[in-house]
């Protein structure tokens, strides 16, 4: 049994704004992700809205809102908008982030968040009704820990480090999105059940982090031959994968979930992605225009242990680069979104994969840094 039940949403995805006496202000940070993919429009979107800096004082704080969508035909649209605070409403007491161009709004009586933006040529009319309960950080250390029967050094050093950033991280796994979006004059019906959402938050300098892994396979939990579920994370506190620690966490349709964890995870990547990208913020494109995405063509993530295997083959098929500057004059950081197609093998207990599917992933890393996507010796 989980820690939560569904009507605890609306207080664990609610923004932790911290005390007007609390230090480290101006490193706030805090956000909503929405991710889904439509099999039938063949259609991926991410939105992000969340509040930086400190939200107190509107001359060091601010609201962004960021739709990036990818079409059946891979072409990629992003647009991103920067919100005064005086602008803006978030609450310590709601999910709701209300601006004139993005409003994210939760209904406890009926568990629904509802997304209407609109910014320059995109657009989206969403609902999303929360069909499971909300999942923390400590739920999932501590599923970790009962699957994995231990706590190695990794997962000691790997935690410690990720304290030292997050004071909150939540996510609902599994959650169904309709309505729909318009890219550039274009309106496309939405109907899907493949959503993800999370909600996280701290006080600290982008500089101050070496990055991070994350994402989700969209699994479709009404088809036969794919798992409930599949995610993963991996840390990183240096510039290699062995500075790292992390996991991925299956969930078969007939049994329990599994977890691999980083000492029996191979990763390998290779190529550099080429594909249609989007860079936010505009500015970007102006200062760096020969700037380009380090991302790997292929990213494989190789699992095993005595009794099961599972090879995950990522391939990027667009993406959006997000730049974030260092408040402390650190080197900038770049939140890579990318849609990828995930070519999942292997088995767990008696049930054997063999099928593509549709995926987030979320690569944190310094700008500029290609070594720290190359391969590892």
């Amino acid at each position: 049994m989980g820690l939560y039940l569904i009507e605890d949403t609306a207080h664990i995805s609610s923004f932790a704004l911290p005390s007007i006496f609390a230090d480290r202000l101006p490193l706030y940070k805090e956000w909503h992700d929405f991710v889904f993919y439509d099999r039938r429009k063949h259609l991926f979107s991410f939105l992000n809205f969340g509040v930086y800096g400190n939200p107190y004082d509107a001359k060091r704080g601010y609201g962004l809102a960021l739709l990036f969508f990818i079409d059946q035909r891979g072409r990629t649209y992003a647009e991103m908008k920067t919100i005064a605070l005086r602008d803006l409403q978030v609450s310590p007491y709601s999910p709701d982030f209300i601006s004139e161009d993005a409003k994210v709004l939760y209904t406890k009586s009926n568990n629904l968040f509802k997304i209407k933006s609109q910014i320059g040529k995109l657009a989206c009319d969403l609902q999303l009704p929360v069909i499971l309960p909300p999942v923390s950080s400590k739920e999932i250390f501590l599923d970790v820990v009962k699957m994995h029967q231990t706590i190695n050094l990794g997962m000691t050093r790997g935690a410690m480090e990720m304290s030292k950033l997050w004071d909150n991280w939540a996510e609902l796994p599994r959650i169904p999105v309709s309505g729909e979006v318009t890219l550039n004059g274009t309106t496309v019906p939405i109907d899907t059940r493949t959503g993800y959402h999370d909600h996280e938050g701290g006080r600290f300098d982008w500089g101050s982090t070496w990055g991070w892994d994350t994402g989700v396979v969209l699994c479709d939990s009404s088809a036969r031959k794919e798992p409930e579920k599949i995610e993963f994370r991996f840390y990183r506190w240096g510039p290699s994968d062995k500075l790292s620690h992390g996991g991925i966490v299956i969930g078969p349709r007939n049994g329990k979930q599994k977890y691999f964890d980083s000492g029996n995870i191979h990763i390998e990547r290779t190529g550099r992605f080429s594909s249609g990208w989007s860079v936010v913020p505009g500015i970007t494109r102006l200062l760096y225009p020969d700037y380009h995405p380090d991302v790997p063509e292929k990213i494989v993530f190789s699992a095993s242990d005595n009794q099961d295997r599972l090879d995950i083959t990522f391939t990027p098929k667009g993406l959006c680069s997000i730049v974030a500057a260092s408040v402390c004059g650190e080197s900038e950081r770049v939140f890579n979104e990318m849609f990828c197609s995930a070519t999942i093998s292997g088995h767990v207990g008696d049930t054997v994969y063999d099928k593509t599917i549709p995926g987030w992933f979320e690569s944190v890393r310094p700008r500029g840094s290609v070594k720290h996507y190359a391969v590892e010796a």
